[in-house]
């Protein structure tokens, strides 16, 4: 159909504004974008706990205030006999307590403000590895570790204790019809009197039961006599020696986790007086002596 167009002198009528095929589409995209920043806020709020106060905290890869930290500047200070441990604690929170372990086993368990233990449960010339251990309310454990040696100990706080290879070499002799070669190998065993430490000892040879006499201690020197049979006969008869006997400690060390003399050296002097018919006799030994256990 033909559009009649306006009466002269009138203005044509305004055509309507034509439609933006892409108004829809646009309000649509907004509303959608609203929707997908809800949607992300809702799952960020979540991610976060819940959108609470705690959401604020510091981020879960930063070190805890509350956490124990080893302890720091730990030394060890050793003698023959004791091992003095030292060290600070740590810039973290307080330990409440600290544990203290030798060579893999717990020593000791000290409150938190301690920061000094001794060990005295040590030999000398042996290695000890120390683990210090900050341990938290929690049962949290930091810890710290350190080897050491103790040092060498002088021979006279070695105790005479054990059984010692003996080798005797005669030196001199008289009024033996039958002396033999001079040179023998015994067994002698060394029990101190005491409970602790180097001190008086009890000589007993493992093969003639009756050799037996007790040792005085002075120093690193051992020095007994006694009369007993030390198996010279006159005939066929046995009978008694004086047997004197002085040793000296030469070496010692660490045997069954004790400090112990490890080798003496010395002499034996055996004399029979004249008796049953036979004339005086006697001989003059010298004595190396190492331990065997």
């Amino acid at each position: 159909m033909a559009s009649i167009p306006p009466p002269p002198g009138e203005p044509a009528a305004p055509a309507p504004p034509p439609k933006s095929p892409s108004s829809r589409t646009t309000i649509i995209a907004i509303v959608a974008s609203v929707a997908v920043i809800a949607i992300l806020g809702t799952v960020l709020a979540l991610a976060n706990g819940g959108g609470t106060d705690e959401a604020s905290a510091s981020p879960s890869g930063s070190p805890s205030a509350s956490s124990v930290v080893p302890p720091v500047g730990v030394s060890a200070h050793p003698g023959p006999f004791h091992v003095v441990l030292t060290w600070s604690a740590g810039p973290g929170a307080p330990a409440d307590r600290f544990v203290v372990s030798r060579n893999g086993t717990v020593a000791s368990n000290l409150s938190g403000d301690v920061t000094r233990w001794v060990d005295e449960d040590v030999v000398p010339e042996t290695h000890y590895a120390y683990t210090v251990a900050a341990v938290g309310a929690d049962g949290t454990s930091a810890p710290a570790r350190i080897t050491t040696r103790t040092t060498s100990a002088p021979l006279a706080t070695a105790p005479l204790d054990g059984v010692f290879n003996v080798h005797i070499h005669a030196t001199s002799h008289y009024g033996f019809g039958n002396f033999g070669s001079g040179n023998g190998t015994l067994g002698w065993r060394f029990t101190p009197t005491c409970a602790h430490g180097p001190c008086a000892t009890t000589l007993v040879d493992l093969h003639q039961k009756d050799f037996r006499l007790t040792l005085a201690r002075s120093g690193v020197s051992y020095h007994g006599s006694a009369t007993l049979h030390a198996g010279v006969r006159c005939g066929s008869t046995p009978v008694s020696s004086n047997i004197t006997i002085t040793v000296r400690v030469t070496h010692a060390g660490v045997v069954h986790r004790q400090w112990v003399a490890t080798r003496v050296e010395g002499t034996m002097v055996q004399t029979e007086p004249s008796q049953l018919g036979c004339i005086a006799s006697g001989a003059t030994y010298d004595v190396i002596a190492a331990i065997v256990r």
